[in-house]
């Protein structure tokens, strides 16, 4: 790390499996204590005893680190290696499935658990979450609702919520700051360029920003960036990083 310019990160350094490596992630309080969870959570993953798990949230519970630097330095990297695990054949869709279970298990029981201590906050922004149809693994859209529930948002939709009619009848009778919506493949570009032009076609929703991330838009963000999206994207941190600035 002390190696690296403050300004400038190797190409070949892949961000999603050593976020540390961004000089923007190292500003993230608590960063080296949660780096040190990532052995131990990768293991109670896949270990066939589901005790492991349900003691990792307690430990990360009694650690204090912010949900936010958890989803950045330990939740996304964990993930990032079990996608790669899957992508190079040395494990198998059962294990796989149930280590993404158990991640979820963990981002959401602590998300929810860290919210009750900001629900007396004032909330001047919300964010509504959807995926596409083609976005299976949705631990990534837990991650990211978890880091905007830690920093105040009032966050509504989720895994659950697709890009259908359900999305446009939510956008119509609650107001919104942000729309993020989760890709899972290259080829539902044109289904989200769409549902973009639909919801943009609405002068009500005229002041609601508009990010798009997931799979899809990690594998290929070029292919993403003339959608008429306000923003592209290709990590929880960006994500993170757009809604400071709109919180600012």
């Amino acid at each position: 790390m002390t190696d690296l310019q403050d300004d400038k990160v190797p190409p070949e350094i892949d961000l999603h499996l050593h976020p540390e490596l961004d000089p923007k992630a190292r500003e993230l309080p608590g960063m080296e204590k949660a780096i040190t969870y990532r052995g131990a959570l990768a293991q109670v993953l896949v270990q066939p005893d589901p005790r492991g798990h349900r003691e990792m949230i307690e430990e990360l519970q009694r650690s204090d680190i912010p949900m936010h630097t958890l989803a950045i330095h330990l939740f996304s990297p964990v993930a990032a290696q079990l996608g790669r695990l899957w992508c190079d054949d040395e494990t198998d869709f059962i294990q796989v499935a149930v280590a993404s279970t158990r991640l979820g298990m963990i981002v959401n029981h602590l998300s929810q658990n860290r919210s009750q201590t900001i629900r007396d906050r004032q909330r001047a922004r919300r964010v509504l979450l959807a995926r596409t149809q083609g976005a299976m693994h949705t631990i990534g859209v837990s991650i990211v609702a978890s880091c905007f529930r830690d920093m105040g948002w009032d966050v509504d939709g989720g895994a659950d919520l697709e890009l259908d009619d359900s999305l446009y009848m939510r956008l119509s009778n609650s107001s919104y700051a942000l729309l993020g919506i989760s890709v899972g493949r290259v080829d539902e570009v044109e289904e989200c360029a769409e549902a973009i032009r639909r919801v943009q076609s609405n002068r009500a929703l005229s002041r609601m920003k508009i990010a798009v991330g997931g799979p899809a838009v990690m594998k290929n963000p070029v292919a993403f960036g003339a959608i008429g999206a306000d923003m592209v994207a290709k990590s929880a941190l960006e994500v993170m990083q757009l809604a400071d600035r709109m919180s600012a």
